[in-house]
């Protein structure tokens, strides 16, 4: 590889809110003056998860930092792993060492050794026909200036300045594309389609994770499918980044029909998790007839009749493994399925030996894949960089893990949903996957569609009320848009 120059972009302008990576001990450099200095050590490296909350918020904020490096960064990128069952493990797992690695060089100048680098830059040279500019990170084969930008993908929240001598503002270019080999110009447009106001605030959200607390007929799914046409054709997002999850095959088709011309990756999600799975075998999927098949070849029930013999089984392996609870306790709990928890390790066994899969093995073995095989799920993270959920408040806690794996450290997930609405609790959702939306996917911005356009008033306003007696539920609010003529036609 040729010597790499420094970035004559350096310090880069103050709309795109770049860090610095130096030395220990090294200087603030100029242009940093004002920014917060962080040190990375040892200790930082053994428990990252305190710096890892500072660097997420100010990377979504484009805050500058100086970033003191005092460990090998080879070590620091080395890929964590896990054979904790996924049932063992906390809705908030995360693999804090990668989002602190992600965090210290997505927006990053590399200062070490005293010559400026912008690494984002000089991978564009490398992989793409952009060449050095002498203004901004790279010059495009239009002859255009850009920046390769490391920031949360979305608008700036202040324009670039104008080029000196150019009289207009550099492009801009995201990392992302880059990785892909391209040079994407960023996109501004807004949308094409008639929106109302709430709708577009929500469509055009800038960056990072959003929660969009959708009540019933207030067009979540005009929304979703909004918001994932917004990406790919108003801001030119790569569609091999974006994957949108429905709840179920009904739900994913409807979004399929509405952005049929888009060519889009949409799922549900143990569609993805399938896909997942088979990046490392492929397995057939069985239906229940034969989970009960291989139920009876595992343990042994008494055959009472008018009485399923193996219901409870099957309710118990959803516990384990959508519900993520230790197998031991399920069978201590229900007192009804002796044996389980010695079964349970039996039957993913046996799938796995007759290469089998039920319905939500997809989910758990997917997961089980995503913890342990680090090149997996980078691959699994390039389809989920822009992760696109519907009916959020389903989620179960298996279903949440999920989520937040393939979303990858940029945690770019557009989760739409009502917490008045949760229907799956058997399985361990719970609206709190809402109302604490933050606390998986920090620094979230919050939107809410308010207007029903499918109830007259009276209907909305009982709902209303007796929504209100709900204790945990984001609070909001809700009007009627039906036209008074109609509306007294219905209640009538």
């Amino acid at each position: 590889m040729p010597p790499v120059a420094p970035a004559a972009s350096f310090p880069g302008p103050d709309a795109l809110g770049r860090n610095v990576v130096v030395d220990p001990g090294a200087p603030t450099p100029p242009g940093f003056e004002r920014a917060r200095r962080l040190l990375i050590d040892d200790d930082v490296l053994a428990d990252p998860a305190a710096t890892v909350a500072v660097l997420r918020a100010r990377w979504l904020r484009r805050r500058r930092s100086v970033i003191e490096l005092a460990v090998d960064n080879e070590a620091a990128r080395v890929a964590e792993s896990t054979d904790t069952p996924p049932y063992a493990l906390s809705r908030d797992h995360a693999f804090h060492r990668e989002a602190l690695h992600f965090l210290t060089w997505a927006n990053s100048y590399d200062l070490r050794g005293g010559t400026p680098r912008w690494w984002h830059g000089v991978l564009a040279e490398r992989r793409t026909a952009a060449s050095r500019s002498d203004t901004a990170d790279v010059l495009l084969p239009d002859g255009r200036h850009a920046f390769v930008d490391g920031g949360p993908r979305g608008p700036l929240p202040v324009p670039l300045p104008k080029a000196p001598n150019a009289g207009v503002a550099p492009e801009l270019v995201h990392r992302e594309s880059v990785s892909l080999g391209r040079l994407t110009v960023q996109g501004d447009a807004l949308p094409s389609e008639e929106l109302a106001p709430d709708q577009l605030a929500a469509v055009t959200h800038g960056f990072g994770p959003a929660r969009v607390i959708a009540p019933a007929g207030s067009g979540k799914t005009r929304v979703l499918t909004a918001r994932l046409r917004h990406l790919l054709r108003d801001r030119g997002v790569e569609p091999e980044l974006v994957t949108a999850l429905a709840y179920n095959t009904r739900a994913a088709q409807e979004m399929r029909e509405r952005t049929s011309d888009l060519h889009a990756s949409i799922r549900t999600l143990h569609s993805l998790a399938l896909r997942i799975c088979s990046l490392d075998e492929r397995r057939q999927v069985i239906d229940e007839r034969e989970v009960r098949r291989i139920l009876d070849r595992l343990v042994r029930t008494a055959r009472i009749p008018n009485q399923d013999p193996f219901q409870a089984y099957l309710d118990a392996l959803a516990e384990v493994r959508l519900a993520l609870r230790d197998p031991a306790e399920v069978e201590a709990e229900r007192g009804d399925i002796d044996g389980f928890a010695e079964a349970f390790d039996r039957y993913r066994r046996l799938l796995a030996e007759e290469r089998l899969l039920d319905f939500d093995e997809q989910i758990y073995r997917a997961i089980e894949l995503l913890l342990q095989r680090p090149e997996l799920r980078t691959t699994v993270q390039r389809w989920g960089t822009h992760l696109l959920v519907d009916e959020f408040q389903d989620l179960t806690p298996a279903f949440l893990l999920l989520v937040r794996l393939v979303a990858g450290p940029s945690l770019q997930v557009f989760a739409v949903g009502d917490d008045d609405q949760t229907i799956y609790s058997y399985a361990g959702a719970t609206p709190e996957h809402l109302t604490a939306f933050d606390r998986w996917f920090p620094g979230a911005t919050h939107h809410a569609l308010e207007v029903n356009y499918r109830c007259p008033p009276a209907v909305v306003e009982g709902a209303v009320q007796l929504l209100g007696h709900n204790r945990h539920r984001v609070p909001k609010t809700i009007r009627s848009q039906v036209v008074t003529a109609v509306a007294d036609e219905v209640a009538s």
